[in-house]
């Protein structure tokens, strides 16, 4: 039986764009407590919600493309945690610990972290600056399991674009191995490697599963403040050859039923 490569290429290409993936983003805000002293104006739990920012503050005079050294400040684009306080999120479609996760990495957390730039305005990477918060996570709702080791505003800074200006993908970790210390940015574009950065998260660690529910806190006394912009759910990279065979698969079966 003859098969067109179009309709090959047509069928691959809506197995690779729904692939059981779904909206990536956090879905639902569950509860919210400011805490005692949230940023100014940061106050809004939604903006925790839906995809990282790409461009802050486009009003402002310093804002523009979201980068390592330039994170999202703008407001509505993050929500801040104050101390005592805490954030708690749902997902529509569960997280899942796959196998095929990049570096075993199934969670990833958006805040406002950055690297101070030892070099203003041309970008090499001195330390971290981070925010703090307890990050639990659950797959009821009810019961939460502590993530040891890890800030919630922590993690690789986020990364709008690619030095080519193309989109970084926000669902992708970057390699836990790599080390900005003391690099360029356009080398720590490359050690991204397409990624959009963000803290990533093992949810096996803890012994589930999966997870539908993150919950992040500020203890009282931290003296810090996270503020979160998103949470996104990993994308698997399927096994080389999948995409083709199912598209095919489904071709065949199609046109068994019609003869």
């Amino acid at each position: 039986m003859k098969v067109s490569m179009s309709f090959v290429g047509l069928a691959c290409a809506v197995v690779a764009a729904s692939g059981g993936v779904g909206d990536p983003w956090a879905d639902t805000v569950v509860n919210y407590v400011r805490g005692s002293n949230p940023a100014g104006g940061f106050t809004d739990p939604t903006a925790a919600l839906g995809s990282p920012t790409r461009v802050t503050a486009p009003e402002s005079m310093f804002g523009g493309p979201v980068t390592p050294f330039n994170p999202s400040f703008g407001a509505g684009e993050t929500v801040s945690i104050g101390e005592g306080g805490s954030l708690t999120l749902a997902f529509d479609e569960a997280v899942t610990d796959d196998a095929l996760n990049p570096f075993g990495i199934d969670l990833l957390i958006f805040g406002n972290a950055f690297y101070f730039d030892l070099d203003f305005p041309n970008g090499i990477a001195g330390p971290l600056s981070t925010e703090g918060g307890v990050i639990e996570l659950s797959a009821d709702g009810v019961n939460f399991f502590q993530v040891t080791g890890a800030e919630a505003d922590g993690g690789f800074p986020t990364l709008a674009f690619n030095l080519d200006g193309t989109p970084t993908d926000f669902t992708r970790p970057v390699d836990p191995n790599f080390d900005a210390s003391g690099a360029s940015f356009d080398d720590i574009v490359n050690g991204y490697a397409g990624s959009g950065g963000g803290l990533g998260i093992d949810i096996a660690s803890i012994g589930l599963s999966s997870v539908s529910y993150v919950r992040i806190s500020n203890p009282f006394g931290s003296g810090v403040t996270p503020e979160i912009d998103a949470l996104a759910d990993v994308r698997a990279i399927p096994v080389p050859g999948t995409l083709v065979l199912v598209g095919v698969g489904g071709l065949l079966a199609g046109k068994r039923r019609r003869a």
